[in-house]
């Protein structure tokens, strides 16, 4: 069966929480929740691979925090993200907090998510939920929290709440990042969302948009980021570069270039 993706589909399923299509499309494996953008993509051939431009965006955050141990992520997809930091942090934990046990199923099934590595535990249930009650348990800190909890309709309500964002910054560590997914061509919730994660995190925050596309990734710390501090990373950055390979050093020119303003006021 073929659908208007022009790809071969692979799975089709529906349940009350909507549609999950699997598509293959020659060496790229794309999940769908029953519209065209897609959700996640894989390459069959390297799994462990970004293969969007947005999630390679989502890990600039590894330019603030070069190795993370502990990491929390706010919606599995197709598991990108999760794939990518197991296999480039061997040493890491992650917690994922995912709304649909259906899209669990998938991903373990069809995108190589492992079931059985003791390093990642995947929780069903709702992402604010989890992080109120991972907080008000104080029992855990996160280095990276990555925020990408999008269904067809759009981001969830609840994960861009004031309260999601507080509890947010009461769960990252003293050099802890937060990276979260936004939709930019929607400028009145991007502004407002923004603005809550402002709030939360006394202003330190910083955008960097993906080059020809509506998403714009949201960067915030718990310590103070400067111009001089980033200009400082340009030789680190070029060392990732070279084991991790998602233009990396390009999202820190994109960071300074896009918050020189921002930064500019923060310096002494």
């Amino acid at each position: 069966m073929r659908l208007y993706y022009d790809g071969v589909v692979v799975h089709q399923s529906q349940s009350d929480d909507g549609m999950i299509e699997v598509v293959d499309l020659g060496n790229t494996r794309s999940l769908h929740f029953g519209t065209f953008p897609r959700q996640s993509s894989m390459s069959l051939q390297t799994p462990h691979t970004l293969e969007l431009s947005y999630t390679e965006a989502m890990m600039s955050c590894l330019v603030l925090n070069s190795n993370p141990e502990r990491i929390l992520v706010v919606g599995l997809g197709g598991g990108s993200l999760v794939k990518f930091l197991l296999h480039h942090y061997p040493e890491c934990k992650i917690d994922v907090i995912e709304y649909r046990q259906d899209v669990v199923d998938v991903a373990h099934r069809f995108f190589h998510v492992p079931s059985d590595d003791p390093r990642l535990t995947i929780h069903v249930g709702d992402g604010y939920l989890f992080t109120q009650q991972q907080y008000y348990q104080g029992e855990v800190s996160y280095d990276l929290l990555l925020v990408d909890a999008y269904d067809h309709i759009g981001m969830s309500a609840s994960v861009g709440a004031q309260a999601f964002f507080d509890s947010c910054a009461g769960l990252l560590s003293e050099r802890g990042v937060m990276s979260i997914n936004l939709w930019g061509s929607n400028k009145p919730q991007f502004n407002q969302t923004m603005s809550r994660i402002n709030q939360s995190f006394n202003g330190r925050s910083m955008i960097l948009p993906v080059k020809n596309k509506g998403n714009v990734v949201g960067l915030a710390t718990m310590q103070t980021v400067t111009m001089a501090k980033l200009k400082k990373l340009k030789n680190t950055v070029e060392q990732q570069e070279t084991f991790l390979n998602i233009n990396l050093p390009k999202s820190l020119q994109d960071l300074t270039r896009q918050n020189s303003s921002f930064i500019g006021r923060l310096l002494p």
